[in-house]
């Protein structure tokens, strides 16, 4: 698909583009409604931030970054980075910065992925490299990294510039062994948790623990968000499985992009049938055949593959909960606790 010409007319106002996306962002949940309340006006502001960090005068970059960015979503980083600030006592306007450049990092990796994986659908409107073309949406991607790192420049604080360039390092390494590992039918769980490792829990880990926190708070709240980002993917993964349609897009996408997920890992190891099956499939290469993915999956959701993800994810949620015992008792410690049970029980 060929790009669209970039423009330089002026687009909608900052004040539009946030108003657009509060309307459109999905409502919270009953199990994290207290937490988005909570910060409910820091999170305003937060999309007042995203929308100012994506404006250029070249106007199909805000469009295009604006796709993905105020298509909904749960906007889990920019609450976390808002939560821990208010837990440990940082009042400091930077919270605001931090908590939209973690969504804005967050959105250029899915305008990567999407291209890398020939994504199709993404918060349930096509991906944005559908009307836009797939060079416009890396770039976008690009831009949105670069603006992130000027935003945590300009809070004037080395080390949060120090540590968000350490993340997008290990977020691109967490991508590329994921590309490189697809199609590998040994279904390896170590390389599974260093790429969820690296692709999710890093991004959750530093908007845990970078917003100006106390010296003896940060260490626990980075292994917080740590803990939090393997509950999140691991449930994630088994969704894509037993519910993919409601993250908007199409379930078993992971295994037609050759992905092994700890689902299907852990439904393997009982089932060496499965495990020819996968070889079949995967061995054959691109585009996957859509029996054999029926198969597998089939075979998965018979399991108890999906249960024992399940209760994985369950554990790092706890070990999660656990690292919160550095912060003092408050509502803002109670709402993050509400997060580990959050992101593993959620349906979408």
């Amino acid at each position: 698909m060929t790009d669209h010409p970039a423009s330089t007319n002026s687009s909608a106002s900052i004040g539009d583009v946030a108003e657009t996306a509060r309307r459109d962002t999905a409502p919270p949940t009953a199990a994290i409604a207290p937490a988005v309340a909570m910060v409910a006006e820091d999170l305003d502001a937060v999309e007042i931030k995203l929308a100012e960090l994506l404006q250029s005068s070249i106007a199909v970059i805000p469009q295009v970054g604006g796709h993905l960015t105020f298509a909904g979503g749960k906007r889990l980083r920019p609450m976390l980075s808002l939560l821990c600030a208010r837990a440990s006592g940082y009042v400091a306007d930077h919270r605001v910065t931090v908590a939209a450049v973690g969504e804005l990092l967050h959105t250029a990796t899915l305008l990567h992925d999407d291209v890398i994986d020939r994504g199709e659908w993404r918060r349930g409107r096509p991906a944005a490299r559908l009307p836009y073309g797939n060079g416009m949406a890396v770039l976008t991607g690009d831009y949105c990294l670069a603006r992130g790192l000027l935003a945590v420049a300009d809070i004037g604080e080395l080390a949060a510039v120090r540590s968000m360039a350490e993340t997008v390092t290990r977020m691109a390494e967490g991508e590329i062994a994921q590309l490189h590992s697809a199609g590998d039918w040994r279904l390896e769980e170590a390389t599974y948790y260093m790429v969820i490792e690296r692709k999710t829990a890093a991004l959750l880990a530093w908007c845990s623990s970078v917003a100006g926190l106390p010296a003896h708070v940060a260490p626990e709240l980075f292994e917080y968000g740590l803990e939090l980002g393997f509950a999140f993917q691991i449930a994630d993964d088994v969704l894509d499985y037993a519910g993919g349609e409601a993250l908007g897009k199409a379930s078993g996408q992971d295994l037609r992009e050759g992905k092994a997920t700890l689902p299907l890992i852990l439904a393997a190891e009982d089932d060496r049938e499965l495990r020819t099956t996968l070889r079949t499939l995967l061995e054959g290469g691109p585009p996957a055949d859509d029996e054999l993915v029926a198969d597998i999956r089939r075979r998965v959701l018979a399991s108890d593959g999906l249960e024992q993800a399940l209760n994985r994810a369950r554990v790092h949620a706890d070990n999660a909960a656990s690292k919160l015992a550095v912060l003092a008792p408050s509502r803002a410690k109670t709402a993050l606790e509400a997060l580990t049970q959050y992101v593993v029980e959620r349906s979408y």
